[in-house]
């Protein structure tokens, strides 16, 4: 598959998770991948290692600065930037009578400011096509997760702005995944209990979420969508 063959893409958090299952997906469909991360080193490398023609871009994605430096990095070593994955998250409960404005802020500056950032340079930089990684979370209240669903759902909502001021040029879709993989501390019982919930009856993989985004990337009818990898989830 080297649908992607010649294409250069970033794709930010792509270390661990879905960012690293994004950064795999799409080399192999023959892209060139800047694999970002901000403080998983060794994960990064070790991908690298395994990916013809990539390369690693360490930065925290809250620095104001970091996406003109990761672009212009990216273009140096790998060519002009034709794909942008915004992957990278930060996630934590949040109930609001613990809520601090430095945990809003810090959710915020993440899981939002940065992608818009990273938009905001990779245009003039000649990028084609954007994906954003959002959640199910967007459209689905959880409470006690405030600030990252909002967040989120910030994210979703710029994804729908930007499709429309960037285009035609500029394609700008979204991908929510639901349950692809447990967290690490679920015990058994609380994992039973959201298989309950999903109408497919089994939880996903980082791969279904990492083809959604090779989809997106190359349809070129597709703008302004947001692909739901849920299981079904959503419906209910």
């Amino acid at each position: 598959m080297t649908e992607l063959a010649g294409k250069t893409v970033l794709v930010t958090g792509a270390a661990r998770r879905v960012g690293r299952a994004i950064a795999e997906t799409l080399a192999q469909a023959g892209a060139r991948v800047a694999i970002h991360h901000s403080a998983s080193d060794a994960e990064a490398a070790a991908l690298s290692a395994t990916l013809p023609g990539s390369m690693v871009v360490k930065e925290d994605l809250r620095d104001p600065d970091a996406p003109a430096r990761m672009i212009a990095e990216v273009g140096k070593q790998l060519g002009p930037l034709d794909f942008l994955v915004n992957s990278a998250a930060g996630y934590a409960r949040t109930p609001l009578a613990q809520l601090t404005d430095e945990g809003w802020d810090a959710m915020l500056a993440l899981n939002l400011t940065a992608p818009m950032r990273l938009m905001r340079a990779a245009v003039p930089a000649g990028v084609s096509s954007i994906v954003n990684i959002v959640d199910v979370g967007a459209w689905q209240p959880w409470p006690n997760f405030l600030a990252y669903t909002t967040a989120k759902a910030g994210l979703l909502h710029l994804t729908r702005c930007l499709a429309l001021e960037l285009a035609p040029a500029i394609r700008v879709n979204a991908v929510a995944p639901g349950t692809v993989a447990f967290p690490d501390d679920w015990k058994e019982e609380r994992r039973a209990r959201q298989l309950a919930r999903i109408p497919l009856a089994k939880v996903g993989e980082v791969s279904d979420v990492a083809e959604a985004v090779r989809f997106l990337l190359t349809q070129d009818y597709l703008t302004g969508v947001c692909i739901p990898v849920d299981g079904g989830a959503g419906l209910r």
